[in-house]
């Protein structure tokens, strides 16, 4: 597509425990890395005349991809334009340690198909870093093997407890021991599964059903999934089911209903491209409304890719002067940048994004605590956030803790950015953008 380029913007602003089963693993193996308390990001005041924004390969399209591709018949390539994220690394990192083969070369990835069958028991613990998808995504996977597998992370997964997904491959037949603390990481898992029919709760994310349909190919029969609870994120899911679709599953993608997932072995194009990720597109939008400055989207997806994030296109195109209302249903990833809009530009309300709490902090409480250092005022709502318009950021008094969200620090750097600041998790970026620095100028 053509890139996307905006007028001025808005609004004229003047300025543990270890899993029980651990102990069998040498300590340097254990890869694990703590908070580090000292990596603080100063963020110097500038003016930003013009927001040029390059938009990274979409990391929900490529994990999939990813994942499907080690699974297939055939070998894939996959191509991209940009840096890959982290969460992107680190799922292909794991796919290595259960045997898979990845070429990896600059615009393009060669992943050697291993077959539904393929995957070898890996012989250490497999660090998925800050990634919850690649967790939620292997840990069917790994439970396919009756042997012990141990999944872990860095110390924000540490802290978070994946219930559904857990209690789903518990309900096929997996053993699962938990770090004692939380329920959480590191996880000690050993299968193998048995086809069957599991309850899934999908009201606060749609991975765990992604992950189990990307599991089809390594079951010995159908897994029937009786879904409860309103489903959120749900062109996330829809992208799993078309993806799959493409490899050669008939499982059909419907909101809200019940679905039986038949095994199949997947034979992936030859060649897939991924697109970019629109999501990131809502940190330009930050930067150029606190600068009140021209926003060049460089490389736009088409619409269809857009994965819940095409609200985006919408707020560029009205450019609202008034107060607006949001629904993040299928998108809560966009609300701590569209909450920092909304306060910096036309006010409003964003709803539908009670999910949001279950993210890699409580982004909602979070970002409102992340916005009140710059002296924006946010109000809290169950299902959301509501907030005046046309407020003036200041220089945080002290160091915000983005609580290594990666959106949160985004974010707020957009806005340091104008105010100047200093942000802790220095470097959480490059988890989705790794030059994210040089599009607002930092170092």
């Amino acid at each position: 597509m053509v890139p996307l380029i905006l007028a001025k913007l808005f609004f004229q602003l003047p300025i543990n425990e270890q899993a029980k089963n651990q102990t069998a693993k040498p300590p340097h193996l254990i890869m694990v890395e703590d908070r580090a308390t000292s990596s603080i990001q100063l963020i110097q005041p500038s003016n930003i005349d013009y927001v040029r924004w390059f938009l990274p390969p979409s990391k929900s399209h490529m994990i999939r991809w990813l994942l499907l591709a080690s699974m297939s018949k055939n070998n894939t390539r996959i191509s991209f334009s940009g840096k890959l994220g982290e969460d992107i690394l680190s799922m292909a990192r794991c796919l290595e340690q259960l045997g898979v083969k990845i070429g990896k070369n600059e615009g393009y990835w060669e992943v050697e198909g291993k077959g539904p069958n393929g995957f070898i028991l890996p012989d250490e613990v497999l660090d998925c870093r800050n990634s919850g998808t690649t967790m939620r995504f292997l840990l069917p996977q790994v439970a396919c093997f009756s042997s012990t597998v141990i999944l872990d992370g860095d110390w924000t997964l540490r802290k978070r407890h994946l219930e559904s997904s857990t209690n789903s491959i518990e309900g096929l037949g997996a053993t699962i021991q938990m770090n004692n603390v939380n329920s959480g990481a590191p996880y000690s898992i050993c299968g193998p599964l048995h086809p069957g029919t599991i309850s899934l709760d999908t009201s606060n994310s749609s991975q765990s059903l992604s992950a189990l349909v990307l599991l089809g190919p390594r079951m010995s029969g159908p897994i029937t999934i009786e879904t409860k609870g309103r489903p959120v994120s749900n062109r996330h899911a829809a992208l799993t089911f078309d993806i799959a679709n493409k490899t050669g599953s008939n499982v059909i993608w419907e909101e809200g209903k019940n679905f039986t997932i038949e095994p199949w072995t997947p034979i992936c194009p030859e060649n897939v491209i991924i697109p970019s990720d629109l999501s990131l597109a809502a940190f330009g939008i930050v930067a150029a409304t606190a600068h009140n400055s021209n926003l060049e989207i460089v490389n736009p997806p088409d619409p269809k890719d857009g994965i819940g994030a095409e609200i985006i296109f919408d707020i560029i195109e009205k450019k609202s002067t008034k107060s607006i209302e949001l629904d993040l249903l299928n998108c809560n990833d966009l609300l701590p940048a569209l909450t920092a809009y909304l306060a910096l530009g036309p006010g409003g309300r964003i709803i539908n994004a009670a999910h949001a709490r279950f993210k890699e902090s409580n982004r909602i409480s979070k970002t409102i605590e992340m916005l009140s250092h710059f002296g924006l005022q946010v109000k809290e709502c169950a299902d959301g956030i509501q907030t005046e318009g046309g407020q003036i950021p200041k220089m945080p008094d002290e160091i915000v803790d983005v609580y290594g969200d990666h959106r949160l620090f985004m974010t707020a750097a957009c806005i340091a950015s104008k105010t100047g600041g200093k942000l802790t998790d220095k470097g959480i970026w490059r988890i989705t953008d790794p030059s994210f620095p040089q599009q607002i100028g930092f170092k």
